[in-house]
C-alpha cells in the first residue's frame, strides 16, 4: 500500500510541525534512517544507552524468518521522523498454527512529539499499523498483536489505539537460591538427567513442543526455526539450553541466560515440556541453580501466566511472585476468540518479549 499524506499536527512543538508528514511501509534502504532515529531518541532519554547496531536491527526484523511489520513516517524532505516496528511470529490458537506480532519499537523524533491528537505522528503510525496488519485476512494479517509498552505508550495505547491490558503489571516469579535448595531439588529429580545442549537438538525440542501443544492454547509457536532465531542466533545476549531426559527420552527443556543489564539475576526465559512434571522441573531447576551459584548469582526470575501448569510447580519449589515494571497488553483481531478467552489461556514467558 502506498504512502498516506497527513495534515500538520500543531502540538507542543507546533512551530516545528507546520509541515505535513507521510506514513508508509518499510522500503529497502529505510533501515539506516530507522536505526539512526531509534538510537537518537533512546540516547536522549537514557545517557547510558549503548546504541543498537545494524546487525541487531536486521536480526529482529529483516532477517526474522517469520517476517516483519514495519512502518515509517517521513517529513516533506523524506527524512524518517517516526517508526512503528513489530516482529512477526507464528502462534498457536487452540493448536492451530497462525500469525501474530509483537509490537516492539515505536519511536517519534523529539521535534515531532506533539500532543496525542488523532493526527499526531505516534497516533497516526499506530492507527496505520492497525489498518495495515491487524486484519486476519490481510496480506500480513495478525490474529492478535501484543507488547509490553512503557508508561507513555501504555497510556496513549490504551486510550486511543485499543491496547487491552492483560497482566498489568506482569508478575515475576522469583527465587533466592542456595546450595541447600539445589540439593533438595536434586533429590526430587528421580531418574531425570539434565545436560546442556550446544543448540544442535532444536528439531527434537520443537517436537517436544508439539507433543505438549495442548498446554499452549494461545501462545508462540516454538518450533526449531523460531528457537534458532530467538535464542541461538540472537545478537548481544548468550542464551543457554538445558535438556532433561528420562530413560533417554527428552521430557523437558529450559532456556536461560546469566545476568540482565549488569544485574546479578538469572532470567529463566522459556519452558518447553509438561509443566506439571515435577521431577523434570526439579531436575532443570537444580541444574540452572548449580550454574547460577557457580557464577556467583543467587536469584532466579521467570514469567509464567496463571494458566500455565508450571506456576503451581514453581510455587511448590519456593518461587514467590513479585510485581515487575512491565505491562502486558494484547489486541485481538481473530473472529473465533476474544480478550477474555485470551486472558485465561495465554501461555507467555520472558522469551516472548524482547526485554530479556
Amino acid at each position: 500500500m502506498g504512502a498516506e499524506k497527513l495534515a500538520p499536527d500543531h502540538g507542543r512543538y507546533g512551530h516545528l510541525l507546520m509541515e505535513p508528514f507521510e506514513v508508509r511501509r518499510y522500503q529497502p534502504g529505510d533501515e539506516e534512517g530507522i536505526l539512526a532515529l531509534f538510537n537518537r531518541v533512546v540516547q536522549g532519554d537514557d545517557p547510558d544507552y549503548v546504541p543498537r547496531t545494524m546487525a541487531t536491527w536486521r536480526h529482529r526484523y529483516i532477517d526474522n524468518p517469520m517476517g516483519y511489520q514495519v512502518l515509517v513516517a517521513t517529513d516533506a524532505q523524506g527524512e524518517i521522523i517516526g517508526n512503528y516496528s513489530a516482529m512477526e511470529m507464528h502462534c498457536s490458537v487452540r493448536g492451530e498454527k497462525r500469525r501474530c506480532a509483537q509490537a516492539v519499537d515505536t519511536v517519534v523524533g523529539r521535534a515531532w512529539r506533539g500532543a496525542l491528537s488523532k493526527t499526531s505522528v505516534f497516533v497516526t503510525l499506530g492507527r496505520r499499523y492497525l489498518k495495515e496488519f491487524c486484519r486476519p485476512e490481510g496480506d500480513r494479517g495478525n490474529e492478535y498483536a501484543y507488547g509490553l509498552p512503557n508508561n507513555q505508550a501504555f497510556g496513549a495505547g490504551t486510550r486511543i489505539l485499543g491496547y487491552k491490558p492483560v497482566h498489568c503489571p506482569m508478575p515475576t516469579q522469583v527465587m533466592q537460591i542456595d546450595e541447600a535448595w539445589v540439593e533438595g531439588l536434586q533429590k526430587e529429580a528421580g531418574q531425570v538427567t539434565v545436560t546442556e545442549d550446544d543448540w544442535t537438538c532444536l528439531d527434537e525440542v520443537g517436537q517436544l513442543f508439539l507433543k505438549h501443544l495442548d498446554e499452549v492454547p494461545l501462545g508462540l509457536w516454538r518450533d526449531s526455526t523460531y528457537l534458532a532465531w530467538r535464542y541461538r542466533d540472537w545478537p548481544d545476549v548468550r542464551y543457554r539450553l538445558l535438556l532433561a531426559k528420562r530413560d533417554g527420552v527428552l521430557v523437558g527443556a529450559l532456556i536461560f541466560s546469566l545476568g540482565w543489564f549488569g544485574q546479578p539475576l538469572v532470567p529463566l526465559m522459556d519452558w518447553i515440556g509438561p509443566g506439571a512434571d515435577e521431577e523434570m522441573m526439579a531436575a532443570v531447576l537444580a541444574e540452572v541453580g548449580k550454574i547460577t551459584l557457580a557464577e556467583g548469582g543467587a536469584r532466579l526470575e521467570t514469567w509464567v501466566t496463571p494458566n500455565m501448569p508450571q506456576l503451581a510447580t514453581l510455587r511448590r519449589f519456593g518461587f514467590v511472585p513479585e510485581e515487575s515494571p512491565f505491562n502486558l497488553c494484547i489486541m485481538v483481531y481473530a473472529r473465533d476468540f476474544d480478550l477474555d478467552w485470551s486472558k485465561s489461556r495465554w501461555f507467555f514467558t520472558m522469551g516472548d518479549s524482547d526485554i530479556y
